[in-house]
């Protein structure tokens, strides 16, 4: 096989693109559903923010656990290192949500 020198060396598998955008957008697009629906139509009460940190809860436990079963996969590795970081960011912007909703009521 005749081939020039000066070409780059090519690998046998490229590195698969990192899908963390996409998840964290839909992460994001179901904390804003959530969280719009249990605001809207209630009163003043903590009735909300109890709604909105079960979810938040059960989405970052849903993303963690997801996470690290696609972690130990070989072929969804990736996946599961988006999931496992749009977790964490989902926990944290939806506490400080929370946070805030809270100063409303307050």
């Amino acid at each position: 096989m005749n081939e020039p020198l000066d070409q780059p060396a090519r690998s046998a598998d490229p590195q698969p693109k990192m899908p963390f955008g996409k998840v964290m957008l839909i992460n994001l697009g179901i904390m804003l559903v959530y969280m719009t629906l249990s605001g809207v139509g209630t009163g003043h009460d903590f009735g909300p923010l109890i709604i909105d940190a079960f979810g938040i809860v059960f989405q970052v436990g849903i993303n963690v656990l997801g996470g690290v079963g696609l972690l130990f996969s070989d072929d969804r590795r990736h996946v599961g290192k988006a999931m496992l970081l749009s977790g964490l960011l989902v926990g944290l912007i939806g506490f400080g949500a929370c946070i805030g909703k809270a100063d409303l009521f307050g």
